[in-house]
């Protein structure tokens, strides 16, 4: 079993076992031509268009925690609002660093659709990019084969205070200042 960083909003970071097993479907990029089968035992995280799919049978097992949900970078977030209030877990992929649609795709999960689950970076993902994710509102870090968990670890304190609001909740240097009475 593979392990990954969890990070709750404005909590600690931990490495933590990994007891989810991703459900791989095709892409624009590599099409699987059969179609997804969804393991009855364990917890599993599915694409969103099994998802779609599968609605009425996976939303107990979503409820329960043992289901999530996974977008690759075409894949519209906004699909879900009408499943936030199941969904425990919903996972981007980043197949390559350079894409950061997801990044977005969380923030409008949190701030516009009340999303209170877990949300999963997963794939090409660097601790360099763990800071921000986790602005964006990600708690779960599951960092690219062969770099360091324990490396990754520091990379939520790379900086100490934000200078923008984000999903995260943590107020921004200017409204500390604000809110403290001091002038900038």
């Amino acid at each position: 079993m593979a392990n990954i960083i969890v990070k709750p909003l404005n909590g600690e970071a931990a490495i933590v076992a990994d007891e989810f097993v991703i459900v791989e479907v095709g892409t624009a990029e590599s099409p699987v031509a059969a179609p997804a089968v969804v393991p009855t035992e364990g917890k599993v995280l599915v694409h969103l268009s099994v998802w779609e799919a599968n609605k009425a049978e996976l939303a107990a097992r979503a409820q329960a925690g043992d289901l999530g949900v996974y977008l690759n970078p075409e894949d519209n977030p906004e699909q879900l609002q009408g499943d936030v209030n199941v969904l425990k877990l919903i996972a981007f992929n980043f197949p390559v660093f350079k894409y950061g649609q997801a990044y977005s795709g969380a923030v409008l999960l949190r701030t516009r659709y009340g999303f209170t689950g877990d949300i999963r970076a997963f794939g090409d993902v660097w601790r360099d990019q763990f800071f921000l994710l986790a602005r964006c509102g990600f708690t779960q870090f599951d960092i690219k084969e062969g770099k360091s968990l324990e490396d990754a670890l520091n990379a939520f304190s790379d900086f100490t205070i934000p200078y923008q609001t984000s999903a995260d909740g943590s107020l921004p240097v200017f409204n500390r200042r604000a809110s403290a009475g001091t002038s900038a």
